[in-house]
């Protein structure tokens, strides 16, 4: 009789069968996903791929789902990498997956992509590696190949833009067998040229065309500069690893000498509007210390000695000038009280009495005022108005 087996035991038992067919590990499968999901909180990846006769479940675990330099949606045509297991749990089987590109990308997108993805775990493309670029460069290294295009519309854009920096072109393959050590030997001797700032590439042509820039040496090489370097290879949608190492990537060779140097016309209408504005600024500074100095003159002038003295004349002068009229009125007062005194004088005088007719009668130089001070034969003397004359009392 047969032996009963569980349900377990024959998912097992198929499980090893299809682990151990070496036919079935580390496979390639072209095919149309389907039935696409994301799990949120794994971030794992859950769909089927097919093709017109026939469909098979996938899974790519979030270590690997992470890597991926692409959105996977439904319809999209793929070259996925994995081995094909068996779900104990329900008993069905399914591809688990390492990889994954579009169809049609080629193994050179996968080398390059799976190179950068190294490179960059092993720090080569931190932004904390990157080295600030010079503003003023005095010499430039252009590491690319002597007669092509795009040197010449470098030199063209350094000499218009920054006619005072040197250019020194270190020629190099750009493409072929030996692109990728002539890159390498260019960009050393460049960093030991004396050059501030390099500029490394090339122009536009095919994947092919540009691979010696995806070069894990070039990478490498860039790395280990001690002096800035922009890249700029092929047109602006072209991307090479040599990109992702360099201190800054332009989009183009022209680009690229537009981005190492400043234009000389744009300094000069800064540095006018500056003269502009320090002028300004000095002439509004002038002004207003002349209008200090002025303030501070008056204030000076207002304090010397020679201003105080002139203070005290003036107010000697006006008191000089207000006693005078004191004494001119004083005096007139004092006139005007004389003659009023001098009237009433006048008035009480005796003289003036003796003009009415009055006289007075002196007896030995002594006023008579009564008639029993004389006695017959007294000499006395009469004083009128208009003089005196001489009696004998009888």
């Amino acid at each position: 009789m047969s032996t009963i087996l569980t349900v377990s035991q024959v998912n097992r038992y198929t499980s090893s069968l299809l682990e151990g067919d070496r036919n079935l590990r580390d496979i390639l499968i072209r095919g149309e996903i389907t039935g696409f999901t994301r799990q949120q909180t794994t971030g794992h990846l859950y769909f089927s791929l097919k093709d017109a006769e026939a469909e098979i479940r996938a899974v790519m675990f979030n270590s690997f789902a992470a890597r991926l330099v692409f959105r996977p949606e439904n319809g999209m045509n793929v070259i996925v990498r994995g081995s094909v297991q068996l779900y104990d749990k329900k008993g069905t089987y399914q591809i688990k997956l390492t990889e994954m590109i579009p169809d049609g990308v080629g193994e050179q997108f996968v080398a390059a992509e799976q190179l950068k993805d190294r490179l960059s775990r092993e720090g080569l493309f931190d932004a904390a590696a990157k080295k600030p670029l010079p503003r003023f460069p005095k010499r430039i290294g252009l590491v690319t190949a002597k007669g092509g295009a795009a040197l010449q519309d470098m030199i063209n854009i350094l000499s218009r833009r920054y006619p005072i920096c040197e250019a020194v072109v270190y020629n190099c393959y750009v493409q072929g067998e030996y692109a990728v050590s002539s890159i390498c030997e260019a960009l050393r001797k460049a960093d030991m040229g004396g050059c501030d700032l390099i500029i490394c590439g090339r122009g536009g042509g095919s994947r092919e065309d540009l691979s010696a820039y995806d070069s894990e040496e070039v990478v490498r090489a860039v790395y280990a500069m001690n002096t800035p370097v922009i890249s700029a290879v092929g047109h602006e949608t072209d991307t090479t690893l040599i990109d992702h190492v360099s201190d800054k990537r332009a989009p183009t060779p022209s680009a690229a000498a537009e981005l190492a140097v400043p234009d000389i016309a744009d300094m000069r209408n800064i540095l006018t509007a500056r003269e502009k504005a320090v002028k300004d600024a000095f002439s509004g500074c002038l002004t207003r210390k002349r209008v200090k100095l002025e303030s501070m003159g008056t204030r000076l002038k207002n304090c010397s000695p020679e201003a105080r003295l002139s203070s005290v004349r003036a107010k000697a002068d006006a008191a000089e000038v207000r006693l005078k009229e004191s004494a001119v009125k004083y005096i007139e007062n004092k006139k005007l009280a004389l003659s009023r005194q001098a009237a009433q004088l006048d008035a009480l005088s005796p003289l003036k009495i003796m003009s009415r007719g009055y006289g007075l009668i002196y007896k030995e130089d002594r006023l008579v005022t009564t008639v029993t001070a004389l006695a017959a034969g007294d000499e006395i003397t009469v004083k009128l108005a208009d003089g005196e004359a001489k009696a004998v009392i009888k």
